[in-house]
């Protein structure tokens, strides 16, 4: 009996050396190809990302995701990021997960036509660091309209803005506004206080607005108008809102995009909403334009280790923060990511993939287990790497002095 469990101790002993010895293996291999990221200050000059230029040379929509919306190092970057494309890469169009009507007035202000940051219905878009607006608003002074950054909403968030923005150049008539009305007060989470009667109500007003939609303000809003009802109908009393909202978010996008210098844009969005497959089963906002743009569509997600995340609280209707430590899954590629010699770095997805030695970690199914909602629940779907993004920005730890 002693000699057995000798020689079952000496087994997991091997076992586990066993295991050590490919993790490590696997991390060398890693280090060979990874790009180290030397700073995250938007100021400082671009000579540990100018590599992109080559990387990016054949896209025209640029995907740039994020694993949370609370992580304040991803905003900081992000704006490196953006810097890089308005400088170098001649971007010009911004188009933001957020409300269209709120980016309208962020819009107005980086091209100085308003000295004015209030946000409409105190919705605010993920571009909303006075630092980065600032610098926005700077670089287009003085330039001609054609040289000049833009920002655009690819969403309507609630009914308080459009309906607000539809009464701009439309009288209501008393008995449309105490519809109105229903909708654009706190109609709460899942717009559980309507019943569908309201919304036959507003679609009947909807309708009528439709009839009479010669002013040219009418053709860009009451579409919005449409949206938003379907959205909330979906939400409140059927299935599939993810399809739905990724789909108008998807139609707005492309017209964007359409519109815009050289057809270029600057996607801003959740890993989630940008990965180029379907999210789970639902049709997400990438997977359509991987499929509408093909290969001029390039995906930039980002990723941590540990480190703190803002993340919103259904109790108490608040956001808190929330720490998470290292990730010690090994079938999880943080756990991979957090070993690597650079404590910040960015991963070229094709590089990986034509490497035999590193190509199981983007190849194969694994886990992003710092991909999360807004309240921080985190996603661990496996997924493969290689079919959703060309890149991954990592950063070791998000309280980054």
């Amino acid at each position: 009996m002693p000699i057995k469990l000798l020689l079952l101790a000496l087994c997991l002993l091997f076992n586990t050396a066993f295991s050590q010895t490919n993790i490590e293996e696997k991390v060398n291999n890693l280090n060979d190809i990874i790009n180290p990221i030397t700073t995250v200050n938007p100021e400082d000059n671009f000579d540990d990302i100018y590599f992109l230029k080559t990387s990016l040379k054949n896209a025209t929509v640029i995907g740039i995701g994020e694993s949370t919306h609370g992580t304040a190092v991803y905003n900081t970057y992000r704006q490196r990021l953006i810097r890089f494309l308005v400088q170098e890469m001649d971007y010009k169009a911004i188009i933001d997960e957020g409300d269209i009507l709120a980016a309208e007035i962020i819009d107005a202000y980086i091209n100085n036509q308003t000295d004015s940051l209030e946000l409409i219905g105190n919705i605010q878009p993920v571009v909303t660091n006075k630092k980065e607006l600032d610098w926005l608003r700077a670089y287009n002074k003085n330039k001609p309209e054609n040289e000049r950054v833009h920002i655009y909403g690819m969403e309507v968030r609630g009914f308080y803005s459009i309906i607000n923005r539809i009464k701009d150049y439309h009288q209501f008539t008393p008995a449309d506004n105490v519809v109105l009305k229903k909708f654009t007060s706190n109609v709460g989470v899942g717009y559980k206080n309507l019943a569908k009667a309201d919304f036959e109500n507003i679609k009947s007003i909807a309708e009528k607005l439709s009839a009479d939609c010669n002013d040219p303000r009418c053709k860009t809003y009451l579409p919005l108008l449409n949206q938003q009802i379907d959205f909330a109908y979906r939400q409140r009393f059927g299935r599939g809102g993810f399809n739905v909202r990724d789909g108008y978010m998807f139609k707005n996008t492309k017209a964007i995009v359409a519109n815009s210098y050289q057809n270029k844009a600057i996607v801003l969005a959740h890993n989630g909403h940008v990965q180029k497959t379907k999210f789970g089963k639902m049709r997400s906002l990438g997977y359509l334009l991987n499929n509408f743009y093909k290969d001029k569509y390039f995906v930039i997600a980002t990723d941590f280790g540990a480190g703190g995340v803002t993340v919103f609280d259904e109790r108490s209707k608040d956001y808190q923060s929330k720490y998470f430590d290292a990730v010690k899954d090994s079938k999880a590629v943080e756990y991979y990511f957090q070993q690597c010699k650079y404590p910040n770095f960015i991963l070229d997805i094709a590089d990986a993939r034509s490497n035999p030695k590193t190509k199981f970690l983007v190849a194969e199914r694994t886990k992003m287990l710092r991909n999360m909602g807004a309240m921080g629940t985190v996603i661990d779907w496996p997924i493969r790497l290689a079919d959703n993004y060309d890149m991954i920005v990592f950063f070791r730890n998000t309280d980054m002095k």
